[in-house]
Order: C-alpha cells, then sequence, then structure tokens
C-alpha cells in the first residue's frame, strides 16, 4: 500500500516540474514589457539636463598623529576635534598669538652744544692786495659784545691774539667770485691756534647728550661722552657712539634671558646751541666803504 502512495507523489512532482519548464520558455517577462504604458508627456517631452563636472578643491588635510607628535597637539585621536585654516591651508595647531617686541624704551631728546667763545661775524678790507690789512668784527660768546681786531693785535680782555686773517677768492662755474674768509687766533687760556672761518660756526669738541624715555616720562640721563653705560626704565643701557654730523646717537639695549640684545641708532628730535643775544652788528659788511669805516671810529 505504500508503495502505490510513493508512486503517487512522483507522478505529482513530475507534473509540477514539467508544468514549471512549459511557463518558463513561454517568457513571460516580454509579454509583460509590451503591455506597459508609456509614461513619456505628449506635450512635454523629456529633456536631459547637463551636470556641471565638479572640481577638485585643493585642500590639504593634517597627517593623523599621536598625542606627543607636536606641543599643540591635545587629543589622541584619529583626525583633531578643531581644525583651523591658515593661510587658506587647513592645521591642527591652533593659531599662535604674536607677542609685540618689547620697546626699546628709550629715545634721543637733543645734542647739546656749546659755541666757542669767539666767532667771526664779519671784517673790511682797506687794501684788497693785502687781507691782511682789513679789520675784523667778531664776536664774544660770553662777554655777549663785538670785539674789533686786526691781525697782530692782542686782546687781554679776550684772551686772545689775532694772528692771521686771508680771504680766497674762487670762481663757480658761473664766473662768480665766491669769497671764503679765514682768521687764525691763539687762545690765550690753552695756548692752541684756532681757525674761524666766517659764515661757519665754530662749536666746542664737549657735547652734552640728553637721552628720555616715553615709558617714564620722569626719567632723564645727561652724558657727555661715548662709550657710556646707564640704566633706563626697561633694562641696562650702553652709548656706544655720537655722531655729530648726522645728529644722532649709536646706543645698544643689553640682553638677557627673555630677549635678545639690541641696537639701534637714535636721531636727535632737537639740535640746540647756546643762544646768542640779539646783536646789531653786521655780519658782512662792503668792503671799501669809506662811509661805514669812518662810522666805525
Amino acid at each position: 500500500m505504500n508503495k502505490i502512495y510513493d508512486k503517487l507523489l512522483l507522478a505529482i512532482s513530475v507534473l509540477i516540474l514539467a508544468g514549471g519548464v512549459m511557463l518558463y520558455l513561454q517568457k513571460p517577462g516580454a509579454d509583460l514589457a509590451k503591455g506597459q504604458p508609456d509614461a513619456t508627456p505628449a506635450n512635454n517631452p523629456y529633456q536631459p539636463k547637463t551636470v556641471a563636472d565638479s572640481e577638485d578643491a585643493d585642500v590639504r588635510w593634517p597627517e593623523p598623529v599621536a598625542q606627543s607628535s607636536g606641543p599643540n597637539w591635545f587629543y589622541d585621536v584619529f583626525t583633531p576635534p578643531k581644525i583651523y585654516i591658515r593661510d587658506g591651508i587647513l592645521d591642527a595647531d591652533p593659531p599662535i598669538e604674536v607677542i609685540p617686541p618689547p620697546p626699546f624704551g628709550v629715545y634721543l631728546e637733543g645734542i647739546v652744544r656749546k659755541p666757542y667763545r669767539l666767532q667771526l661775524e664779519g671784517y673790511i678790507e682797506e687794501d684788497f692786495s693785502d687781507s691782511s690789512k682789513s679789520l675784523l668784527l667778531l664776536y664774544n660768546e660770553e662777554a655777549q659784545k663785538q670785539v674789533r681786531a686786526r691781525p697782530g693785535d692782542e686782546k687781554l680782555d679776550a684772551d686772545f691774539k689775532l694772528l692771521s686773517f686771508d680771504i680766497e677768492r674762487v670762481r663757480d662755474a658761473d664766473n662768480n667770485v665766491e669769497k671764503k674768509a679765514s682768521a687764525v687766533i691763539l687762545d690765550l687760556r690753552s695756548g692752541e691756534e684756532v681757525t674761524l672761518i666766517h659764515g661757519d660756526r665754530l662749536f666746542d669738541q664737549a657735547v652734552t647728550v640728553v637721552i628720555r624715555s616715553a615709558e617714564d616720562p620722569t626719567f632723564e640721563i645727561v652724558l657727555n661722552e661715548a662709550p657710556a653705560e646707564f640704566e633706563g626704565p626697561t633694562g641696562q643701557y650702553t652709548l656706544e657712539e655720537i655722531n655729530l654730523e648726522e645728529f644722532s646717537v649709536t646706543v645698544e639695549k643689553r640682553g638677557n634671558e627673555e630677549i635678545e640684545p639690541e641696537s639701534r641708532v637714535l636721531k636727535a628730535s632737537a639740535v640746540n646751541t647756546t643762544p646768542k643775544e640779539e646783536n646789531p652788528a653786521v655780519e658782512v659788511l662792503n668792503e671799501g666803504s669809506d662811509e661805514i669805516f669812518d662810522s666805525i671810529f
């Protein structure tokens, strides 16, 4: 009896398999495709839209680093929790605040020069061919008065002797005559010969440098020679050089553990000389003028 049921089940399975093969061979997918409606609108046909090509951005991603790779790295992760843009480049290190350098601390207030006690203000020529016969007009800075002298005269009240006087005539490119007058005196105080040039103010060798500070308005240092060391509000300094032609000084600020030594050329904000009282005397007199010559005597 069991054999009959087994044979019956086998026959049914064969029939089902044969039916499936017949359905596959009939290609039902092609028939379904033929029956699908056209989805394209009749009045507005579909037009494909052109998509612009994307451009690759020039971005540099920082390499993943460990916590010990840099002083500004605080987290041991694959990518940093904060990304900074520095000069258009991505960076994992935070921007470092730029601390301005400390001020130099001092500046040159002025250079004070004392004029020589005698100045050649003018002269009168009596003989054009012999300048030694000229009358010189000198100014005594100490007594604030004029002194008249001829070559060979000795003025004990002003402590000098007029040794010589010379006038050099030079023609320029336009054939104009330019006169350069100079006198040589013997300073009876120092025993030295001094040359006075008309039109040029003569100064003593001594000079006074005044240095102040913007950080401390009460600070002021007065120096008379270089090199010289001094202390300012922001450090130790050395006056290295005094330049009278440029009216400037060279000052070095000493360094320490925090700052490097720095040297600067400081320009004077003022160049002072001892003022002279108003003097009515004429510096250059017309040579050979009898009227002016007579008025002097």
